[in-house]
């Protein structure tokens, strides 16, 4: 039933009650829309407090509308990266100096949950199209 449903997606949202938001700093396609050619890969850059999370995101290949996410932390190194779109979620490791890489990505809105060990909370980003 409808309310049920409501129920269950409401008490979803809270499992990441604690996370930390990181917010859109800098976009590519908004601080050179003009310049940039159209196939030109995109940079996404969110900070919270001491860290920064920089992401390309293109194209997998030559025509292809799924994208492909590469990314490095700078900061608090995460252990691995959630990357969350409509049609669900992909979870990659990062490596020793923060980097990351997430492939087929669906395009549509997508926020990335960074997961660190020993307790800490996850850092989560705002939604933004890609």
């Amino acid at each position: 039933p409808g309310p049920l449903v409501e129920a269950a997606q409401a008490g979803f949202t809270w499992r990441t009650i604690d996370a930390e938001l990181a917010e859109l700093a800098a976009d590519s396609v908004l601080d050179g829309a003009a310049v940039r050619a159209s196939d030109a890969p995109r940079l996404l850059t969110f900070t919270a407090g001491a860290v920064s999370l920089v992401v390309e995101v293109a194209a997998t290949r030559v025509g292809d509308v799924a994208r492909r996410l590469i990314g490095q932390i700078v900061g608090p190194r995460p252990d691995e990266v959630e990357v969350r779109h409509a049609d669900g979620s992909l979870t990659v490791p990062t490596d020793d100096y923060g980097r990351f890489r997430a492939a087929p990505v669906p395009p549509g809105p997508i926020s990335l949950a960074l997961r660190f060990g020993g307790g800490r909370p996850p850092l989560v980003t705002s939604w933004v199209a890609v």
